[in-house]
């Protein structure tokens, strides 16, 4: 085989097996890595956003028996806490933005950033009418967290919707209620949709009103700059840390530029890949799929995937994962998509890292006026 036909495979476990996380390198053909086979676990590409068919609403779009994923809306005030007893809960902002309220203070995010809250934490989200967002839920906490001391940059990202809806914050739930009674759900993991515990409080005892330690006080919310944290180009021969981890569950960001210096394939793990900024070709064995910012892939355990930028030399390519060591489940058909949306991404660099300065990868700035 030569160089141009041949791709390296590497063959991975999940992060508790008690051997080494790579079990193989192979060699093989490219051509029989490429939309060469035909799978019952395949899932579609779809637009997740676009299966919202109206403001506030919220989908789990995949699901097993330790996590939930989902989108939602979230235009105008939500009218009540939310209390998630018994999992974690995890907030990606993707477009406009969103202040939530919780009971170590308030936190605004925007478009690339991650918010995580503790369970058992109370809290309650206000965005503005575009605010789109993915959550998920973990039954198993999380153990393991990057944190803003790992930040070699600082980016700003607005994120436009074209094509899509033009909802509008309903008369009078643009701001929520900031003090008097509030009221609370008490959400079990394993609660029924019939089940339902609804708390009254004085909004005093809810917002602000903890802290991680008896005497001063300290938030136990984590909120980061996902693609602020890069040090150098991911997939280039050096594996990347999980933003994220529980026993079960992996958060992870790519900044590929060009191909991926091998075709992956994840023995004890599904993957879904959330494109954030520019463009690329998903390859796998089951299909290749040119992917825009707002648009999902998911890789099922054992199939060979690499991906490569559109164009190749482009630098804007930006990327959150999950890896689930559990198969997922898809509640909701994927297909139906209620809108055909495009979404543009935005960039403002505040702080260039020295690392893309050095390395050319300058990502050119909105024209201003």
């Amino acid at each position: 085989m030569t160089d141009v036909d041949s791709r390296r495979e590497f063959m991975t476990t999940w992060h508790s097996s008690p051997r080494p996380p790579i079990e193989a390198w192979s060699l093989r053909r490219k051509a029989n890595l490429m939309a060469c086979g035909s799978s019952t676990d395949r899932v579609p590409p779809f637009r997740p956003f676009d299966l919202l068919s109206a403001p506030n609403q919220q989908l789990v779009l995949l699901e097993n028996a330790d996590h939930r994923i989902g989108v939602e809306s979230v235009c105008g005030a939500q009218a009540s806490f939310r209390r998630h007893v018994d999992f974690d809960t995890l907030y990606f902002q993707f477009a406009g933005s969103t202040m939530v309220e919780t009971e170590y203070g308030a936190y605004d995010i925007t478009p690339g950033q991650v918010l995580f809250i503790p369970e058992g934490i109370s809290h309650r989200s206000s965005g503005t009418a575009d605010s789109l967002r993915w959550f998920l839920f973990a039954n198993e906490p999380f153990t393991e967290f990057m944190s803003e001391s790992e930040y070699t940059g600082e980016s700003e990202f607005r994120v436009i919707r074209h094509g899509g809806p033009s909802w509008k914050i309903a008369a009078g739930s643009e701001k929520a209620p900031r003090s008097g009674i509030v009221h609370e759900h008490m959400i079990c993991w394993d609660h029924r949709a019939e089940d339902v515990t609804v708390i009254r409080r004085d909004y005093e005892d809810v917002v602000s009103a903890s802290s991680t330690h008896i005497s001063e006080k300290h938030s136990g919310i984590k909120k980061l700059r996902v693609f602020d944290i890069f040090k150098s180009i991911a997939g280039q021969k050096n594996g990347i840390p999980p933003i994220f981890r529980s026993p079960h569950l992996e958060c992870k960001t790519y900044n590929i530029t060009g191909e991926q210096f091998a075709f992956h394939r994840a023995l004890r793990s599904e993957e879904v890949r959330i494109q954030f900024r520019g463009d690329a070709q998903d390859m796998s064995e089951i299909e290749n799929t040119l992917v825009h910012p707002g648009e999902v892939t998911v890789i099922p355990r054992g199939i060979a995937h690499s991906v490569v930028t559109e164009p190749a030399n482009s630098p804007l390519f930006l990327r959150l994962n999950f890896y689930s060591n559990l198969r997922w489940q898809y509640p909701v058909d994927l297909s139906q998509h209620a809108y055909n949306s495009t979404f543009e991404t935005q960039t403002t660099v505040h702080h260039e890292a020295s690392w893309r300065i050095e390395s050319g990868l300058v990502v050119p700035q909105p024209a201003t006026k």
